[in-house]
């Protein structure tokens, strides 16, 4: 409370980019991440607001500086789960007036180039988008000056950390960007029909979306992570593969999909049926419309006529499907 009001506040830092670069790991070459991360602080520093006294505020230049010092610490190959944890730990116990620590990262997807079926041995690749035209960039050309090549994926990878000041822990991963599309098997029909309804029924149109994906981890305390490293980045691989494999459906016959909301479903319980350390599962994906496109007038009746093969894709609108799946608790 202050002076008869009630104040919730926290402070921090936010759009820390760092990349850490591990070299020749186990003998195969580099490793390099980055990272955009954010970090908020609840703490006990209610007089800076009321009576101007900064005595308790953590700088947010040394939360800045922090990331940068803690990363240059991990001299072994960290997730980005890791990461915030060891971030979350570190503000949560050094600073006594710091009740809990929120860090979100965001990881850039820098992926290994293979050239016919070796891993590039120099430089760096990355895709650069100019009008339509893709441009792929190298640098370094002696082989013996760099370690790696690689290329910028399209998905990203997410996390989102809470630790509190006695442990008490909370993980959120997630998958941002991941766009699927399928040009058959999916269709739309049997739905609620008004004055308003002009979208005809049908079994056979094409189906896109892009994929927002996040996943609760049961870990609750930091005495849950397990002395060996729980590896968080084979879970999100694992998770962003049954995502795909379950859109898409066995790769000759496929699956038919009768809305994005039954496919958002079987994604998701496939995820929580894979992974048992996964509580639970929330899905946003928007139907990115492909309109079949017919023209024609009074003196050319089919100057085009559609046959399931020009479309007129679209951006906005689009609907938007959401859901997220939790496990129940079993009563004993």
């Amino acid at each position: 409370m202050a002076e008869g009001f009630k104040i919730d506040q926290q402070h921090g830092k936010s759009r820390v980019r760092v990349a850490r670069v591990w070299k020749n790991v186990d003998g195969s070459g580099d490793v390099i991440v980055e990272w955009n991360v954010a970090i908020s602080l609840f703490s006990d520093c209610l007089p800076a607001y009321t009576s101007g006294d900064n005595s308790a505020i953590v700088a947010t230049d040394s939360i800045k500086n922090t990331v940068y010092a803690k990363a240059k610490e991990c001299t072994e190959v960290i997730s980005m789960e890791g990461f915030a944890i060891l971030l979350g730990r570190h503000f949560a116990s050094f600073y006594p007036q710091v009740s809990a620590a929120v860090i979100n990262i965001v990881e850039k997807p820098w992926e290994r180039v293979d050239i016919d079926g070796r891993s590039h041995s120099h430089g760096e690749l990355a895709h650069v988008t100019i009008s339509s035209l893709t441009v792929s960039l190298r640098v370094a050309p002696n082989l013996e000056d760099f370690g790696i090549c690689f290329r910028l994926g399209s998905e990203k990878h997410t996390t989102e950390v809470k630790v509190e000041k006695y442990g008490t822990l909370s993980i959120t991963s997630g998958i941002e960007g991941l766009a699927l599309l399928k040009t058959t098997q999916s269709g739309f029909e049997g739905f609620v029909r008004d004055h308003f309804t002009l979208l005809p029924e049908t079994r056979e149109r094409m189906v896109a979306t892009e994929v927002t994906a996040s996943w609760r981890y049961s870990l609750t305390h930091i005495s849950d992570i397990p002395a060996k490293q729980f590896c968080f980045t084979e879970k999100y691989l694992g998770v962003k593969k049954v995502l795909v494999d379950t859109f898409f459906g066995p790769p000759v016959e496929g699956v038919y999909s009768p809305s994005v909301q039954n496919t958002l479903y079987l994604m998701a319980k496939d995820v929580l049926n894979r992974f048992p350390d996964i509580t639970s599962v929330k899905l946003r994906m928007p139907n990115i419309h492909f309109l079949p496109v017919n023209l024609s007038s009074k003196d050319k009746p089919s100057l085009v006529k559609f046959a399931d093969d020009v479309y007129m894709p679209i951006d906005e609108p689009h609907g938007t499907i959401e859901a997220t799946l939790s496990r129940t608790m079993s009563r004993l």
